[in-house]
């Protein structure tokens, strides 16, 4: 029997046309055999002709689908699995061995050929209820107990999703798959009229529609339950969960399929997110899409490693640069269009250091100090700018004598604030804002901010004369400054506070998930710190800088409007880099981020730019002095 199935193997090989397979196709057919040999073989018997037969067939086909896989270096490999899958299929084997080998053929395909086996976004079990009911009870029945109104006569039979046995065995990827792809010869149809997210949601919802709180409980010991410890649970990914067998990974499926929000929370995971968009950056690569890759090079980046930088700073800020050199210096090699090779090593290379990253915040638990420390510099870090130029025009206001008018810079701070967190709430609960609109929306606002600056900085210094000044405090207040003018100030309010605000509410939530609930007090504690902190610098610069001379408090605070106009050019060009608006060239040169001071030619120049206008300005108006 092994010797016929063997050579009928080999002439299905020879004799069928040339397949065009998928992987996906392959994923299908493991899959079937991993859940249904057992209902054809016990103790070594044919319990069921058909169901036997059908292995054999299956087993065959895996074979052939294999062998019409592009090329690559473990497709040799896969092909004798298959072989040797279906010689373990004649004699009968024991499960226990079909769906060892069939786990590690699995694994193989998945990795080889970059298969995508999880949502982008969290599934919706409602939205999965409601297309179930319409869609799949008629067959499938309405407790998914395969016993329908239309499966009466139906051969083979729908599947019984209630059946825990199987369960056990049904991966996710393979309920979506299967919605995708259909069973050809059976009642299952294809249903690629249904969104990917809406395939996703259903295949979420069927596959938990075994699980029982009985279930839960026996199968989720304290390290794992999903309520009781999200942090440990969150150390293995989806991913991982899905192509894990044994005793951890049944229970982490478990809690994947019952508590997908747990899995897909915005904050959590991040590092894992990353590597996940560095492997669609070889696929794409490899495919001969250049500007996907580019994209999501950018996307590993902003909504993966970057939310969660600060916590990396906090603990070994080299690792956190090198990190972020190394990213960059990717989506350079990419535009650069090197070779596969470049670009592989260069992921590679990105990978080992997130792993170390992810081995430093050890089970995605920050300390209580580490929590503290960064909770605190995420504000000081995003909010010092932003201060500075509020209180700069408070001051100049009270010591123009036109307290009146600070009510302008009231409204534009505190309508930033809410704005950011209205556009925050809504990234959560209407629509994804990626990274990237995020940093185009930062850098835009802060390049814009650079002009307002230098020219209310000029301004400013253009009254630090002594004739200018007193004529300026001579003339009517209330006609030199005009709405216009006070509106303007208004606008740069916003615009400095704003482009801060979303930004740092992000930085916020990823922290909040990195930490136990006894870091969400350290946390809070950081965060009140950092308010603290800039408040009495605030203070500090109402309090001393009016009691300036009029003259010396103009030239100071011109000079400060400068200083913030070279520091928003500098990181407004570093967000639209980082948005892969702008390229970037790496230079040899200092980095002070506080500054807005980075290594890249496109910055620099611009903030040189600045300050050879500032120093021609500055030498036009002492000779005309």
């Amino acid at each position: 029997m092994k010797i016929l199935s063997s050579i009928f193997a080999v002439i299905l090989l020879l004799v069928t046309p040339a397949v065009n397979a998928e992987p996906q196709q392959v994923l299908q057919l493991i899959d079937y055999v991993a859940v249904d040999y057992e209902g054809a073989v016990e103790n070594g018997q044919i319990i069921s002709e058909a169901e036997y037969e059908e292995m054999l067939d299956f087993a065959a086909g895996i074979t052939l689908q294999l062998a019409a896989l592009p090329d690559n270096a473990t497709k040799a490999g896969l092909i004798e699995q298959g072989h040797t899958l279906t010689l373990l299929i004649d004699n009968k084997e024991a499960v226990v061995k079909i769906r060892q080998i069939i786990a590690d053929m699995r694994h193989q395909v998945i990795n080889s050929y970059q298969v995508t086996v999880i949502p982008q976004t969290q599934p919706d079990l409602k939205r999965g209820a409601t297309l179930y009911a319409n869609q799949c009870a008629s067959c499938h029945g309405a407790s998914g107990a395969g016993n329908g109104p239309a499966s009466v006569g139906m051969e083979p039979p729908p599947v019984n999703f209630t059946d825990h046995d199987r369960y056990q065995q049904r991966t996710l990827y393979g309920l979506y798959n299967t919605m995708t792809q259909g069973v050809e010869g059976t009642g299952m149809m294809a249903y690629r009229q249904l969104s990917d997210e809406e395939r996703w949601s259903l295949a979420f919802y069927v596959g938990s529609l075994a699980i029982k709180t009985a279930d839960i409980d026996k199968d989720l010991d304290i390290n794992y339950h999903p309520l009781a410890n999200i942090n440990k649970l969150t150390t293995i990914t989806p991913h991982q969960a899905e192509i894990l067998y044994g005793e951890k990974g049944a229970s982490v499926m478990t809690a994947l399929r019952s508590h997908p929000e747990l899995f897909y929370s915005k904050g959590a995971n991040k590092l894992e997110f990353a590597k996940k968009k560095l492997a669609d950056v070889v696929t794409s690569y490899q495919n001969n899409e250049p500007e996907q890759a580019y994209q999501y090079a950018v996307s590993a980046y902003l909504d993966g490693f970057e939310l969660i930088e600060q916590n990396i700073n906090t603990l070994d800020s080299a690792l956190r640069l090198e990190i972020e050199s190394a990213m960059t210096g990717l989506r350079n090699k990419i535009r650069a269009g090197e070779p596969i090779e470049n670009i592989t090593k260069e992921v590679a290379f990105i990978n080992a250091k997130l792993d170390i990253a992810s081995e430093l915040l050890g089970t995605k638990t920050l300390s209580a100090g580490a929590t503290f420390t960064s909770a605190f510099f995420i504000l000081l870090r995003e909010g010092l700018e932003a201060l500075l130029v509020v209180a700069a025009l408070l001051a100049f206001l009270v010591r123009t004598k036109r307290k009146d008018a600070t009510r302008y810079i009231h409204f534009g701070w505190i309508a930033a604030v809410v704005l950011g967190l209205m556009t925050w709430w809504a990234s959560i609960s209407l629509f994804d804002i990626s990274g990237a609109s995020r940093e185009i929306t930062e850098g835009v606002a802060a390049i814009v901010a650079m002009v307002i600056l230098f020219y209310v900085g000029f301004w400013m210094h253009d009254k630090s004369s002594a004739a200018k000044w007193k004529k300026f405090i001579d003339d009517s207040m209330h006609k030199a400054m005009s709405s216009g003018t006070l509106w303007t100030l208004t606008g740069l309010s916003f615009i400095a506070v704003y482009r801060e605000a979303f930004e740092t509410i992000l930085f916020y939530q990823a922290l909040w998930v990195q930490t136990g609930e006894a870091g969400h007090s350290m946390a809070l504690g950081g965060f009140l710190t950092a308010v603290a902190t800039l408040a009495v610098i605030s203070f500090l610069i109402l309090r001393y800088s009016i009691r300036l001379p009029l003259r010396q408090f103009f030239a100071v605070t011109g000079g400060l409007m400068f200083v913030l106009a070279i520091i928003f050019a500098g990181k407004g060009v570093a967000a639209l880099q980082e948005a892969g608006v702008i390229v970037s060239n790496p230079v040899a040169f200092i980095r002070v981020d506080l500054l807005g001071i980075y290594p890249n030619l496109q910055g620099l120049l611009l903030q040189l730019s600045l300050i050879i206008i500032a120093v021609i300005l500055w030498n036009k108006k002492a000779t005309k002095v």
